[in-house]
């Protein structure tokens, strides 16, 4: 299990972690968002050791990471996969990890195998894709067969086959009652891979819950065909609703229940062909959660027009 506690890191002026506190059990595949600059990263340096805390703590089954007697066999993990020398094959590169926390050399072919790239074992990681690097450090990670892995961004570079079946191997590592924890900005990808979601912004928790908690009480919208559709819609943003043009004489109307469309619509004498609910996105409700957070927002395409 993994468990940060009021951790909180200052680098110099800047707070990039404020009084995080949370846990991941083991068992789930929970999911680390939040958005560009938020902490998700430097609560990973953490975790691993990589960086100190100003206050607070971040511990492997109870311990720090520097106190671990043989780490790889504790906790794997994944947070830059080109942070390995070029100039080494992958077998070699994985050795030499095994050496450092007395694995047997035969792991290491395992590893390679079950990441898909015995085959290019012996080429020098400098050459290698992302997608590639991305399996050697998943490989990486299992090494040591640990109970805890860490991975961040880990379907970078990936093809969809890699996709999926890096999604697989999350939910295997869960089903073995390991600990499984990802930092990930596809929400797509998290919706359909983590049981447990955990928000965070500009350092700080905003909140936790599975995608299905997170998503039940959240705000989606209303797809409505109709037999006037220019007619109804004015009619809703009479209402306060949010209307967009969908093909096929279709409005997306947000801000409105179904219930609250039909009855406008049946007042106004327009006739409803069909009247859909549609529940928030995992986007959906990442997007309003952190809307406060975003360290660099878009700008309006019209406002950087030349005159």
């Amino acid at each position: 299990m993994l468990k940060i506690d009021h951790l909180t890191k200052h680098y110099s002026d800047t707070l990039a972690v404020d009084d995080l506190d949370f846990e991941v059990k083991p068992g789930v595949v929970t999911g680390f968002l939040g958005p560009n600059g938020s902490g998700k990263s430097t609560t990973m340096r953490i975790i691993l050791g990589l960086d100190r805390p100003t206050k607070g703590r971040a511990t492997i089954n109870g311990q720090n990471y520097a106190d671990l007697k043989a780490p790889l066999r504790e906790v794997g993990a994944l947070l830059d996969a080109k942070a390995v020398h070029p100039g080494r094959t992958a077998r070699n590169h994985l050795r030499a990890l095994a050496a450092s926390n007395q694995i047997k050399m035969s792991r290491v072919e395992e590893v390679l195998d079950f990441a898909g790239i015995g085959s290019v074992a012996n080429k020098k990681v400098g050459g290698f894709s992302l997608g590639m690097s991305q399996r050697l450090g998943i490989a990486g990670a299992l090494l040591g067969d640990p109970g805890v892995l860490l991975f961040d961004e880990p379907v970078n570079g990936l093809d969809p086959e890699g996709i999926r079946w890096i999604r697989e191997f999350f939910r295997s590592l869960a089903k073995e009652g390991r600990t499984v924890f990802v930092s990930s900005h596809l929400m797509s990808e998290m919706a359909v891979s983590a049981d447990q979601i955990i928000v965070i912004g500009r350092g700080r928790f905003i909140t936790q819950g599975s995608v299905d908690d997170l998503t039940a009480t959240a705000k989606g919208t209303v797809f409505v065909r109709a037999s006037d559709a220019a007619a109804l819609s004015s009619v809703l943003v009479t209402q306060h609703a949010v209307v967009e043009e969908v093909n096929d004489h279709g409005l997306s109307v947000s801000g409105l229940t179904s219930d609250e469309v039909g009855t406008a619509a049946f007042a106004a004498g327009i006739t409803i062909f069909e009247l859909t609910p549609e529940r928030a996105s995992l986007e959906d409700v990442f997007m309003d959660l952190t809307a406060d957070s975003v360290e660099y927002g878009a700008t309006n395409l019209g406002t950087i027009h030349d005159e």
